[in-house]
């Protein structure tokens, strides 16, 4: 075999490769059959008796009326943080406009083509925070100025990290 038909068969095989590597990278995995709305947590276990007297505890401290059953039944749902963000939003509203029903029905069905919502939309739509922390307890209610690894006054004469 002369060197030209050589070169040739060489550069076919390499644009083979080529053409392969993009068609394997470009290819969508496959995905097993998930379940729609597993749990906040990703876990799909209820959660469990203790779990639930502390959820409404915490929103009872924090001035949320809570039915115990809606409270359990959401959290089957939505998962424990799920249904502490349906029933804080909807305690929240000062009208009639957000209710369980209402937040419930865009988490389900209130996105695009049918599919659910995600929290942070429906926090921005009911004009609310879509963190649940100060209500269970781990916010710390630190705020922006008093957070964790602010720089603090120190209250002395060694002035600032300016060097002034």
């Amino acid at each position: 075999m002369s060197r030209g038909p050589r070169i040739a068969l060489l550069a076919a095989a390499a644009l083979l490769v080529v053409v392969a590597g993009t068609v394997l990278a470009t290819r969508a995995p496959d995905v097993a059959d998930e379940p729609s709305q597993l749990t906040q947590d990703g876990d799909d276990t209820p959660p469990t008796a203790e779990e639930l007297a502390h959820a409404a505890e915490r929103l009872r401290l924090s001035n949320v009326t809570v039915n115990d059953a809606e409270l359990a039944n959401l959290a089957t749902r939505y998962g424990l943080g799920g249904a502490v963000r349906v029933i804080a939003w909807a305690a929240a509203d000062a009208g009639d406009e957000w209710t369980v029903a209402t937040i419930t029905e865009l988490r389900d069905s209130g996105g695009t083509e049918g599919t659910g919502m995600g929290w942070g939309r429906i926090a921005k739509d009911l004009g609310v925070h879509p963190g649940i922390g100060s209500i269970m307890g781990n916010g710390g209610g630190h705020g922006r100025v008093n957070a964790p690894g602010q720089e603090k006054d120190r209250g002395g004469d060694e002035g600032d990290a300016s060097g002034g």
